[in-house]
């Protein structure tokens, strides 16, 4: 039998996590968390969730809507009351948190791979200037390859560092080094 985490479901259903969530925990009967307080959905809750989806998409409210739960006969969804005109804003006003925390969702992402390509180029910049300064210390080790490295070009950073002035010792690493 063949389980979804609460992700894969909302992929399935291009409905936000959290939506997925929600719908769960209206239903605790049906929709049940596993010790560790997480939902892992069968195959029949995942139809299950997707007839919601079905209903809600149709102006119905996820408040009016009835599953049966594992102890009963699974049959079709059933709902107290049919779907009334004055349900629309409401649907209306779901579709659009749903289309919001999608874009939340998505919007999320992009951050995270923002932030991740300016790392990336963060740490290639380091890795540059440590190999720079590295063949810096080269060649203030030997006095011949001096000439040759002086031909070369430093990153920004590694040559500042290298014109800077030694820093001066502080009375106190003074007093304790003797």
């Amino acid at each position: 039998m063949e389980m979804y985490k609460t992700k894969e479901v909302a992929e399935l259903l291009s409905v936000s996590q959290t939506t997925i969530k929600r719908w769960a925990a209206m239903f605790p009967n049906v929709f049940p968390k596993d010790r560790f307080g997480h939902y892992i959905f069968s195959q029949q809750e995942v139809s299950q969730l997707k007839s919601i989806k079905t209903r809600i998409d149709q102006g119905e409210t996820l408040d009016r809507i009835t599953l049966t739960g594992h102890n009963q006969p699974a049959g079709p969804l059933q709902s107290t009351r049919p779907v009334q005109a004055e349900d629309k804003p409401i649907h209306e006003m779901w579709s659009r948190i749903t289309q919001i925390e999608h874009s939340l969702d998505q919007k999320a992402d992009e951050v995270v791979s923002v932030q991740l390509l300016r790392q990336r180029e963060e740490l290639e910049d380091l890795r540059q200037m440590i190999q720079q300064l590295a063949l810096s210390i080269e060649t203030i080790q030997q006095p011949g390859l001096q000439a040759a490295a002086a031909h070369e070009e430093l990153h920004p950073v590694a040559a500042a560092k290298l014109k800077a002035p030694p820093k001066k010792r502080s009375l106190l690493r003074t007093l304790f080094s003797l």
